[in-house]
């Protein structure tokens, strides 16, 4: 490619114009809001292999003749009615600096084409000053586009786009169709008929409403705005009733006028067909003086009563603190290594760790037990250590960036004296009343020690499934299980008769190894587990035993594996049984839970 795409990644800074878009589709949405508008608006910021490939066609460059790029951040806003796209693209023009003309569906009496328009816009030197990226690495504007589709056309767009103008077989796709593509063409005429019929349904309801003085109603018909529920004042119905020339004047104003109207009406919270009235009558309608003031001062009056008080500011709340990953153990102690020596080196994958996280925000975190410092906008990361005393704890927390209002903690603390011990706490915070999804996550370092050096909880932990054969191995696991030092949970799965009914049991032993104990019972020794359990032969075999620190058990027979679902089955066309990748979820999160 003429121009490169890690180049382009790295020195446009992508996550910042994803910010702008952000940003933009606040405004503009906001803005429309407040008139009432039914409408949708997306927004995105162009990907580095997008301008790359846009930018080999002809015509961009440098040059004083040659085009730039003017979409690096692109806003669609849908609307519902076909007659708000002028609405809403005089509302764009008044609001921000257009660069250039519009592009318009160019179209004539005697073909169809999918309506759009697209405008370009400067981006507001507000949002420039943030924006740290450098563009001249591409011959690019620090422009945004505007979208404007109606609703009956935003699918077809998509439609058109992959299978017409954007398919990769070009022109051979169609050739020799002609016929179906004219068909399709008339599926775009209907599209077209679509728009203009839902105005003309409308506004002749709108009319038949008049005729009838349901004045509410034919509001509601005339000007298809998102009014609040609150419903026109008795008053006035009763002023309408009395005024019926008033109110064919309010049905006779233009739709476009009064939601100009209302944008300049800057005091409202809630667009009410009350705040309607009174914008109409005093702006747009025209009727004589001595009638506009009776019906101004009584909009005024009902407005007065029905303004909400000013908001107060909202008082600082604690936040809630959600147990994200734990873990306790010791970590094995290999007799031709020094302790100091595991010690130093467990302290420095984990610095190391915490230099990969903070790697754009500090780079002399230490990877030694010494004390640190670091305080930043939204990041805080303290590290206390003593070699002497073989001491270490690191303490680090980070605005999440994707997640609106969450805080990632993360606590590890490292203890040398005849083993060396090691605590991993990780949560994270977040505004009581906001519902967060979770990424559940162990911190690499985790991992890396273990592979390493390893972890002990009683015995050593391993990513593949302790083997219990005979008598000898049943005897030895059920003490285990009863030994009171024990920390972690004990996951026992047996073997099925049926091969393929069985859970996944090395798959789960990978997954939580480094925090639960799994072992494998042979099918062979299930008659050897009767003995030692409340449960038949029958209802041990396939099945899943969980015991947890305090004693706590929980038993699952196949019957019951075999029963699991996904609340929320991203599996669901996969080839496989779903229900045993269910269970293994289940039981991770299970796990996960009891040791927070």
């Amino acid at each position: 490619m003429k121009y490169d795409i890690e180049e382009i990644r790295a020195k446009l800074h992508r996550g910042q114009l994803e910010g702008i878009g952000e940003r933009l589709e606040e405004d503009i949405g906001g803005i429309l809001t407040r008139a009432g508008i039914y409408f949708r608006i997306f927004h995105r910021a162009k990907t580095p292999l997008s301008i790359a490939r846009k930018l080999e066609k002809g015509g961009y460059g440098f040059g004083e003749n040659e085009k730039k790029l003017q979409d690096l951040v692109g806003l669609r806003v849908v609307v519902y009615y076909q007659d708000d796209m002028n609405i809403v693209r005089s509302i764009l023009e008044e609001t921000f600096c257009r660069v250039g003309k519009w592009s318009e569906t160019d179209t004539t009496e005697e073909e169809f084409k999918a309506s759009k328009r697209n405008g370009v816009f400067r981006i507001p030197d507000e949002y420039q000053r943030i924006y740290n990226g450098d563009i001249r690495c591409v011959p690019a504007d620090l422009t945004f586009e505007v979208q404007l589709r109606t609703i009956s056309f935003e699918g077809w767009h998509e439609i058109e786009h992959d299978m017409r103008y954007k398919s990769p077989h070009g022109e051979e796709f169609w050739k020799n169709n002609g016929d179906l593509s004219r068909t399709l063409n008339c599926v775009l005429a209907n599209l077209e008929l679509c728009d203009w019929s839902t105005i003309t349904v409308f506004d002749r309801l709108a009319y038949y409403h008049y005729e009838e003085k349901n004045w509410e109603m034919m509001l509601k018909g005339k000007f298809r705005l998102r009014f609040d529920v609150k419903p026109l004042a008795p008053e006035l119905i009763a002023f309408l009733d009395n005024n019926v020339d008033v109110a064919y004047c309010l049905y006779r104003c233009t739709r476009d006028r009064v939601i100009y109207a209302l944008l300049r009406e800057g005091n409202y919270d809630k667009l009410t067909y009350n705040l309607l009235v009174k914008v109409a009558n005093e702006a747009v309608a025209s009727y004589d003086s001595k009638t506009q003031r009776r019906l101004a001062k009584l909009c005024g009056e009902l407005l007065k009563e029905e303004k909400m008080p000013p908001a107060e500011r909202a008082d600082l709340i604690p936040m809630d603190v959600t147990p994200n990953f734990q873990l306790n153990v010791v970590l094995t102690h290999h007799p031709d290594a020094e302790l100091h020596q595991e010690f130093m080196a467990a302290v420095q994958m984990i610095g190391v760790w915490a230099q990969s996280r903070f790697h754009n925000i500090a780079t002399d975190i230490p990877t030694a037990p010494v004390d640190y410092e670091l305080h930043a906008a939204g990041y805080n990361l303290q590290i206390l250590g003593d070699v002497s005393l073989g001491f270490y704890r690191l303490s680090l927390d980070y605005v999440d960036m994707a997640r609106k209002g969450v805080i990632w903690r993360t606590n590890v603390s490292i203890e040398r004296s005849e083993r060396i011990r090691m605590k991993v706490q990780c949560d994270y915070c977040h505004p009581p009343d906001r519902l967060i999804r979770e990424s559940f996550a162990k911190p690499r370092f985790v991992d890396e020690i273990f592979r390493k050096i390893g972890y002990e909880d009683v015995i050593p932990m391993s990513l593949k499934p302790g083997k219990v054969h005979n008598l000898k191995d049943v005897e030895k696991l059920s003490e285990f299980i009863a030994e009171p030092g024990r920390n972690l949970p004990v996951i026992v799965a047996v073997e099925d008769e049926e091969e393929e009914r069985q859970i996944n049991i090395a798959r789960l032993a990978e997954t939580v190894g480094t925090y639960a104990h799994v072992f494998q019972l042979d099918k062979k020794a299930v008659p050897l587990m009767t003995e030692a359990s409340d449960y038949t032969e029958e209802e041990l075999l396939g099945s899943v035993w969980v015991t947890f620190r305090d004693g706590e058990d929980k038993f699952y027979t196949k019957e019951m594996i075999a029963d699991s679902r996904f609340d929320f089955n991203k599996y669901a066309f996969d080839r496989g049984n779903v229900y045993e990748k269910a269970f293994r979820h289940k039981l991770v999160r299970l796990i996960k839970e009891k040791n927070c």
